[in-house]
């Protein structure tokens, strides 16, 4: 079985390149695609490194349909490309294995399902208020029942205080809204939603696992339905709706919640939290197989130790248990 691993970056190409490298080691039989929203020098230096079989340019950018343009780029190659593969995992350059990935592997292997991520019913305000994502009902409303237009690329701190009395004047309208977390854009209330009982809208994780029958169902569908494509240009926050709803309502695909990455959000800052040395006993104990985030140049002694932890496991001839006893136990402490 191949897996190909789709990494999405945007900055660090040190840490970019040592996350394809755990890769390879961990996955001699493998695809590594890195699609990088950088200069032209960064994607050679990308390509020079010999770990990657492909670099593509992205346009990425949080908050906007191009991150997905860069994924489903990379989902075309794979599929023109002439080796055959199983499985694709979504990585940010933020990502690191925490497990032996033939551990991913034998559990890719043995599934029925066609994908792995967390995923729910965007409208049900149940589940969307369940950890790890906690959507309430307004902000799912102002993500996507609006279609926005860009005034300003990106905001810095004193557009976002210039902007904070009409951004929340606007919040008392059904029909405006004013945002400035990624770049400043103003939303008009779109009359037709194309989400319905048979459409329904799902949110979710964007880092996920899938098979090539998710990917070829995901790409038959930007193929066959522009319209809807183009509906999600123009929301916010796409990454984390798109591909969730287009697999979630496709009939022939299985898919389960179970969540493969581990991460905590930090509702305060509206990101992951990066790791450091006192969260890795937690960390490694979480039976995920990827972790985010990690930032290389701020904590190396972080991935050194995860480094160090799996090296045990293959040197002891084994594959590394998930229990949280033996995780722990393999990990240096936190002076």
């Amino acid at each position: 079985m191949t897996v190909a691993f789709v990494l999405q970056t945007f900055k660090d190409l040190d840490q970019v390149e040592r996350l394809a490298r755990a890769i390879a080691k961990g996955a001699p039989d493998r695809l590594i695609v890195v699609s990088h929203r950088g200069t032209d020098l960064d994607r050679k230096r990308l390509d020079n490194s010999g770990v990657f079989d492909r670099t593509l340019p992205s346009p990425g950018g949080r908050g906007r349909f191009g991150v997905i343009d860069g994924l489903i780029s990379a989902f075309r190659w794979l599929e023109k490309q002439p080796r055959s593969y199983d499985w694709v995992v979504v990585l940010s350059g933020q990502d690191y294995p925490i497990r032996p990935l033939a551990e991913l592997e034998a559990e890719l292997e043995r599934t029925d399902c066609d994908g792995f991520f967390h995923h729910f019913e965007a409208l049900n305000e149940t589940a969307a208020l369940a950890p790890p994502m906690f959507w309430p009902q307004r902000e799912v409303d102002d993500r996507y029942f609006f279609e926005y237009s860009v005034l300003k690329d990106h905001s810095t701190t004193v557009d976002r205080a210039l902007l904070k009395v009409p951004r929340l004047l606007s919040e008392c309208t059904r029909r405006i809204r004013l945002h400035s977390s990624f770049g400043v854009m103003l939303g008009k209330r779109t009359a037709h939603p194309p989400f319905s009982r048979d459409f329904k809208l799902y949110g979710g994780s964007y880092w996920m696992t899938i098979n090539r029958k998710a990917v070829r169902a995901v790409l038959s569908f930007v193929d066959e339905r522009p319209d809807i494509v183009n509906y999600f240009r123009g929301v916010i926050v796409p990454e984390e709706a798109f591909l969730q709803t287009v697999l979630a309502n496709d009939p022939s695909i299985r898919l389960s919640a179970h969540e493969q990455r581990y991460m905590e959000f930090d509702q305060r800052l509206g990101h992951p939290r990066e790791f450091e040395m006192g969260d890795l006993p937690r960390v490694m104990a979480s039976g995920c197989y990827f972790a985010r985030k990690f930032d290389m140049r701020r904590g190396p002694e972080v991935l050194d130790a995860i480094d160090a932890s799996l090296k045990s496991a293959d040197e002891a001839g084994k594959v590394q248990s998930s229990s949280p006893a033996s995780a722990d136990a393999a990990l240096p402490r936190a002076s």
